[in-house]
């Protein structure tokens, strides 16, 4: 009789142990599917991974901004390199209007002359104020861009702006064509490296965007739940619950008839 009483409480208390895994396993079922993360109950390892993973995608969307940013500063300087390009334009007119001063009246030379300056200093002007957030784009000596366009600091996007002599002392048409020859020159190098730098400036901030954008990804797969396997567990282990729950109350009603035929 004593060792079915042992048996019986082996028993009890295998069940009790059962229900209790099988509590725990629901509670961290209902936990997953409550807020939808499968490292939301344990698995360091998997939400450090996660977590890394998010940092660098934002640290590439970053890096995405900041090259915004650049194709905002060097539109500026495109947009004032054809205004330039256009007045440079009037200027060759000029000079090829000055070629025929021998049917010039005087006055004509001064009209000439006063349109020459005029546009020698507005060209000036231009590549002065050419700015983006008071930074200087276009200069008389070359300008030097060095934007954030990687996540670790190294082989970062430069880009050069080469310079535009003065021309502002040029008033007189007689020299016009010559400065138009030289600023055409000029003009042409120039806008090529900003044209070069607006290409490798959209090419990696679509490189930036995508990879922020699959890294985003990858830690959302890593820590969302599989709500389905989940869901399984979470009915399995009901299920086992009231299994252990029914074998607890079971021998426990046997241990107790069992002592009642002791006493």
């Amino acid at each position: 009789m004593l060792k079915d009483y042992e048996l019986t409480n082996k028993a009890t208390i295998l069940a009790n142990l059962g229900s209790t895994l099988a509590t725990n396993k629901i509670r961290e079922a209902i936990t997953k599917l409550s807020v939808g993360k499968r490292t939301a109950f344990g698995n360091s390892s998997q939400q450090g991974l996660a977590h890394n993973l998010r940092a660098q995608s934002l640290s590439h969307n970053s890096a995405s901004l900041n090259l915004t940013n650049a194709l905002a500063a060097l539109q500026i300087a495109q947009n004032s390199l054809d205004e330039i390009a256009a007045l440079n334009q009037r200027l060759a007119e000029l000079g090829t209007l000055n070629s025929n001063n021998s049917l010039l009246s005087t006055e004509d030379n001064a009209s000439l002359n006063a349109e020459t300056a005029a546009i020698t200093s507005a060209i000036d002007n231009i590549v002065t104020n050419t700015k983006y957030n008071t930074i200087s784009m276009l200069g008389t000596s070359d300008v030097s861009l060095t934007i954030g366009s990687s996540i670790n600091g190294n082989n970062q996007l430069n880009i050069t702006i080469g310079g535009i002599s003065s021309i502002a002392s040029v008033t007189a048409a007689s020299s016009a064509t010559s400065t138009a020859n030289t600023l055409t020159s000029t003009l042409g190098t120039v806008q090529g490296q900003v044209v070069g730098g607006v290409t490798s400036s959209k090419a990696m901030q679509n490189i930036n965007s995508m990879t922020s954008s699959i890294l985003e990804s990858a830690a959302e797969n890593i820590e969302q739940v599989d709500y389905a396997a989940e869901t399984a567990k979470l009915t399995k282990n009901v299920l086992l619950n009231k299994i252990s729950l029914s074998l607890a109350a079971q021998a426990n009603n046997l241990d107790s008839s069992k002592l009642d035929l002791l006493r």
